[in-house]
């Protein structure tokens, strides 16, 4: 009996190994930035002759799920209205006198 990984090899002229090896790569990188784990799958479906006999059709799918960074929590204030802003509305500005600071008066 022929190793699987033999056949694989075969498939295309390798095409598919080499297709599995780039995405295990990009799977490896995005697994250790997120610290999340991901799935590779290697799908192969043989299908029988129509005329039959000893001659069958492979095809091969090469699916890889790479985990997404989390995005940071943001923080946002809310106005009366429902608005979301970035600053609080309702905190005076600091510095009142016509947008100058207190130091450029000095």
């Amino acid at each position: 009996m022929r190793l699987f990984t033999d056949i694989f090899r075969e498939y295309r002229n390798g095409r598919a190994a080499d297709k599995a090896t780039s995405k295990m790569a990009e799977l490896v990188a995005a697994v250790d930035e997120t610290g999340k784990s991901g799935e590779i799958t290697i799908k192969l479906k043989i299908k029988p002759d129509k005329a039959g006999g000893s001659q069958k059709t492979l095809a091969c799918v090469v699916t890889c799920k790479i985990p997404d960074a989390d995005l940071p929590e943001a923080v946002f204030f809310s106005d009366a209205a429902g608005g979301l802003h970035r600053t609080d509305p309702e905190q005076r500005e600091m510095f009142t006198e016509a947008g100058r600071s207190t130091a450029a008066r000095d």
